[in-house]
């Protein structure tokens, strides 16, 4: 454990050096709003860098965790890996306060990095500007780490909806929200929402939202990431957060010591380590403290812990009723194909604060092991035209985010997409395993120099073809819209279908592909290249395509202009999708 003191950061033997350590000496004999006052004079000056690029340099130095070896953004609001060696696609610059509640003026609060966060840029969109609370109920939207969703009674200062953070971040949002709103609360704040704040220099925070941040404050203490982020911080900022040096000192300004004197000695308290989240060993990582897997016979799951010295705790029900971990999880066997099976854990230190680790998700599948499943092979990059044709497999790619298109096809008033199943790491033109939800993808020719695009998850089952009429709408029926497929000088893919419609790209801010005139990320094709050896089928033409004819090896036989075909036998798909043999003598 660490512990500070006045004037002074004690984690400097940890980290080498210290840019800033805050004299805390005035704060002594005050309280409530005078406290508060004395709190923001100490810490309100501070260096204000740009927004943008160099706010994504500072998160390098202070949001960053490494993870299998590599080194990812620390993202508060979702599970989204995103490796810092592949740069920031798909991700924003949250403010952990909504700017909107001041007009989104780029002023110093637009700025201060000691609210702002690496964000996946869809909990980001989730989120809003709705106030922080807890949602009653099932939410209306989770990622398993951000909810939104409807308050419970006396949380939300009247808004219908809340943003509710993961247990162990509650703590951080809640010192977060004590500073801003002591250090900015004379900068002009909208007079409507009001969710969470009032037009005052004290309290500033509604007593509903003091009340709850407190209790959040409290259940969820600084961790050593906590505090070590605020050292990082306060090496580019020049200042500290002050709620996160003295951990108890929201307490004397809204708590309940508002009405005691300060005492420094008093306020400080122990830094806790949280536990890392238990592993199951043996499966596949998919996002941060999530695994994938398969199964179809009666197995056991063993959970491990990086942190020593803790209890694990385990659920396979959709409820919150863990219990405590004796040795390997019995899985039964599936009892049929698709069936899914879901293990949720966290560990907890047998020693010093009682500390939860995040949760960890291993997600299973039942597959039949005779099943073709294209989960774990590799991916080729595809560099030129010669390389599209009708008898190999491939998968669509972002080429920032790398995030690869999946098989399941969602629409909404506005739009229709297709998902992103998730994320990997290209190496030298490489792709090695797939996300789960992954969309296999097989070219069938029109017959005139354009393509139908099949889509087929990773057991080859027909998912239905690309259709769309117009820009933003993109779904997967039996009536595909073949489309202009061709590889650019910079190895990027051009899935047109058409100037008015526009071609297959990633939307990074959602994150989901769909046909775009504008400008998005571009996408990449790769190729099937080993993994496996169980055949597939040849996809048959959509409903609406004319009739064609194959060789039985699967060419296209080009008859265009009604001449006898050769003696044999051959393949003929009819409109409608129908498929026969036919033999000429």
């Amino acid at each position: 454990m660490i512990k500070k003191i006045a004037g002074a950061i004690v984690l400097a033997q940890m980290l080498g050096s210290v840019a800033y350590a805050a004299d805390y000496s005035s704060l002594e004999g005050k309280s409530g709003a005078a406290l508060k006052a004395a709190v923001k004079e100490i810490a309100k000056t501070h260096t204000e860098i740009s927004y943008g690029d160099k706010t994504w340099d500072a998160f390098s130095t202070c949001d960053v965790r490494i993870v299998e070896g590599q080194e990812a953004w620390f993202d508060m609001y979702s599970n989204r890996l995103v490796y810092v060696s592949t740069g920031h696609s798909g991700m924003n610059i949250e403010h952990a306060v909504a700017n909107s509640w001041w007009g989104g003026t780029k002023n110093a609060a637009y700025k201060d990095l000691h609210h702002l966060n690496p964000s996946d840029a869809d909990a980001n969109n989730r989120k809003n500007d709705n106030p922080l609370g807890i949602v009653a109920g099932n939410p209306n939207w989770s990622n398993g780490v951000t909810k939104i969703g409807a308050p419970v009674a006396g949380i939300g200062g009247g808004s219908k909806s809340v943003f509710e953070p993961a247990e162990q971040f509650k703590g951080d949002f809640a010192r977060a929200y004590f500073y801003v709103f002591t250090i900015y609360d004379d900068i002009t704040w909208e007079a409507a929402p009001a969710c969470m704040y009032e037009l005052s220099t004290y309290p500033t925070l509604q007593p509903w939202a003091y009340e709850m941040l407190l209790d959040w404050a409290r259940q969820d203490p600084v961790d050593t990431r906590e505090s070590e982020r605020n050292v990082a911080v306060s090496k580019v900022q020049r200042n500290e957060n002050p709620f996160v040096s003295i951990p108890g000192l929201a307490e004397y300004i809204w708590g309940s010591k508002k009405n005691q004197p300060f005492k420094l000695a008093d306020a400080m308290t122990p830094i806790a380590d949280r536990p890392e989240a238990p592993v199951p060993v043996g499966y596949d990582l998919a996002a941060l403290n999530t695994w994938t897997g398969r199964w179809w016979e009666a197995t056991d799951i063993a959970l491990s812990c990086p942190t020593p010295d803790v209890d694990i705790y385990y659920t396979l029900t959709d409820s919150e009723d863990y219990q405590l971990l004796e040795g390997n999880i019995e899985i039964s066997g599936a009892s049929a194909m698709g069936e899914i099976v879901t293990l949720k854990a966290y560990a907890q230190s047998k020693t010093g604060a009682a500390l939860r680790s995040p949760v960890a998700t291993l997600t299973l599948t039942a597959i039949d092991a005779s099943t073709t499943d294209y989960k774990n092979t590799k991916w080729q990059l595809v560099e030129d035209d010669s390389e599209i044709n009708e008898s190999d497999l491939y998968i669509v790619c972002s080429i920032k985010a790398f995030d690869v298109m999946g098989c399941e096809a969602r629409s909404s008033s506005s739009s229709g997409y297709l998902t992103a199943s998730g994320s990997v790491v290209p190496e030298a033109g490489v792709i090695t395993g797939l996300p789960d939800g992954a969309g296999i993808i097989q070219f069938v020719s029109d017959g005139g120099g354009l393509y139908y695009v099949a889509v087929n998850d990773l057991m080859m089952r027909p998912q239905g073809y690309l259709l769309t009429n117009e820009a933003k709408k993109l779904s997967l029926s039996a009536d595909g819209r073949a489309a202009a497929i061709s590889i650019n000088s910079d190895s990027t893919a051009s899935i047109n279908f058409g100037e008015q419609i526009g071609t297959l790209q990633y939307n990074a801010s959602q994150p989901r592909y769909s046909v775009y005139t504008s400008n998005q990320q571009k996408v990449s094709l790769y190729k099937y290249a080993g993994g496996i050896t169980s055949g597939v089928e040849r996809p048959i033409l959509p409903e609406n395509a004319e009739e064609k004819i194959f060789t039985l090896d699967g060419r296209p036989v080009n008859n265009s202009e009604g001449l006898a075909l050769p003696a044999g036998i051959y393949i003929k798909v009819c409109s409608g999708g129908k498929v026969s043999k036919m033999m000429v003598k």
